[in-house]
């Protein structure tokens, strides 16, 4: 676990891209592929922005596979979408293949847009237990993290890598959500947050991991690799 913490935004982003690129480097040099799970939440927008103009040619977009950690049942279109976000901010900017953009797919019912959407990874991956090599995910004020909320039932799932939750969070709509199983198995996590209101949360996860286990879903990440980026 490695942790900074940025009382300069642009530092922030510039060092969230650098570490990206980095990882994105080192996958690209082992297995000539690059897949890259996306976070939710405003934290990141920057950060896609980045990537999308200063990485644009940097990159070899057509080595890079793109999926969501978590989805709100909503339209694509809808402003709440995490898909749109990432879509008008780096999507739409770079030229990355229609086939390595793995949405979920919220048009579907929303069960069958979970089961699709694990069923999807299975095959890219060829494993029932797929190896992301970088996740990038946030931290709720409650702790949650992706669509994982305080006390939900959710976080007692082990067996799929997606998974429907309740209504929950802001907006309160069901979410389609990845599990432990899925976020665990990750060769690198990047933990992107903002530190104002979440000062209990955060501080309890770097420095008593084991009490906050018990209160946050953020905390039961098990990776590695897990670094923590915090913008004071």
């Amino acid at each position: 676990m490695k942790a900074k913490f940025f009382d300069d935004p642009e530092t922030f982003h510039n060092e969230a891209v650098n570490l990206i690129y980095k990882l994105y480097e080192e996958s690209i040099e082992k297995n000539k592929l690059f897949t890259l799970m996306l976070s939710g939440g405003r934290t990141p927008l920057p950060i896609y922005e980045k990537l999308a103009s200063e990485y644009k040619d940097k990159i070899n977009w057509e080595k890079v596979h793109i999926f969501w950690g978590d989805e709100r049942y909503v339209d694509q279109k809808s402003e709440d979408s995490n898909y749109k976000w990432a879509h008008d901010l780096l999507i739409s900017k770079i030229n990355i293949p229609t086939n390595n953009v793995h949405r979920i797919k919220t048009e579907l019912p929303i069960e069958k847009a979970s089961q699709e959407c694990e069923k999807e990874i299975i095959n890219f991956f060829g494993e029932q237990n797929p190896l992301f090599d970088l996740i990038l995910l946030g931290i709720g004020e409650d702790g949650h993290t992706v669509s994982l909320f305080p006390s939900s039932d959710t976080l007692k799932e082990n067996k799929k890598l997606f998974t429907v939750t309740p209504p929950s969070g802001t907006p309160k709509v069901p979410r389609i959500t990845a599990t432990y199983k899925l976020l665990n198995n990750a060769r690198n996590i990047l933990f992107l947050s903002s530190y104002k209101r979440k000062e209990q949360v955060i501080d309890e996860i770097l420095n008593n991991p084991k009490i906050a286990e018990e209160k946050y879903p953020a905390a039961k990440i098990k990776v590695k690799n897990t670094y923590f980026f915090i913008k004071i």
